[in-house]
């Protein structure tokens, strides 16, 4: 028995038989009520085998799409492939850039423009696999033999290199190359002294007896960059 004293008005009041801990501790639940860790545990393996699979196959299958429609094709018909997508992003109302990579429109096009996040995942994971010659109908298989969506995306973020940094790795070795032939007739009447030691584009026809006609000369900056990155492909392929 425990005897407590408290003040009433000055005066002390004896109260006994009570214990501090019916006033500082709360009455637990039993522990039978709450399900048992091996039901969570079952409940959690339900979900990953049943509606978390069959949500992610759905997924899988809508990107397997995207990457079947961002197929390699004949120059016409990648024309008309961008025509139409250009068509669709005016009656959606996106915001239409031609720069930007086919996957990532043609990701755009599908899912919207809501999530940037998700946008640039899916677009990750879909230039990764064409990247690396996977069939659509592979799509669902490769992705989770990489663990999925999000494990391709960090393993790509970590060893991605951007078009400009391509760029100007190619740029930065370029002097030293050698020259694979000088030409001169005609291009001088299109020379300008304030480009002397600056990158140019020439376009060229490969003929039957090997020799090449030059058809045209661009100063583009985007040109530049896209040829530079091309070359610092091929300069990966030979160091490999």
């Amino acid at each position: 028995m425990q005897v407590m004293s408290l003040m009433t008005n000055g005066k002390a009041t004896v109260v006994q038989n009570v214990k501090s801990s019916e006033y500082l501790e709360l009455p637990k639940a039993p522990l039978s009520e709450a399900k048992s860790l091996l039901d969570i545990e079952a409940q959690r393996q339900n979900w990953e085998t049943t509606a978390y699979r069959t949500s992610n196959q759905q997924l899988y299958a809508v990107l397997a799409d995207c990457l079947e429609y961002g197929k390699k094709m004949e120059v016409i018909e990648a024309k008309q492939r961008s025509s139409e997508l250009e068509a669709f992003f005016k009656q959606r109302g996106y915001v239409y850039k031609k720069d930007s990579p086919l996957l990532t429109r043609i990701v755009k096009a599908v899912f919207g423009e809501l999530d940037r996040r998700r946008l640039s995942t899916y677009s990750i994971v879909l230039r990764t696999a064409q990247s690396e010659e996977v069939k659509p109908e592979n799509l669902a298989s490769w992705i989770e033999k990489n663990r999925g969506i999000q494990e391709i995306k960090m393993a790509r973020s970590n060893t991605y290199v951007s078009p400009k940094q391509k760029a100007d790795t190619a740029k930065s070795s370029f002097s030293n190359l050698p020259n694979l032939a000088v030409a001169k007739e005609r291009l001088a009447e299109i020379a300008d002294a304030q480009f002397i030691g600056s990158e140019c584009v020439l376009l060229a026809e490969q003929q039957a007896d090997g020799s090449f006609h030059i058809k045209a000369l661009t100063r583009s900056g985007g040109a530049v960059t896209a040829a530079m990155t091309a070359l610092y492909g091929e300069q990966q392929k030979a160091s490999a």
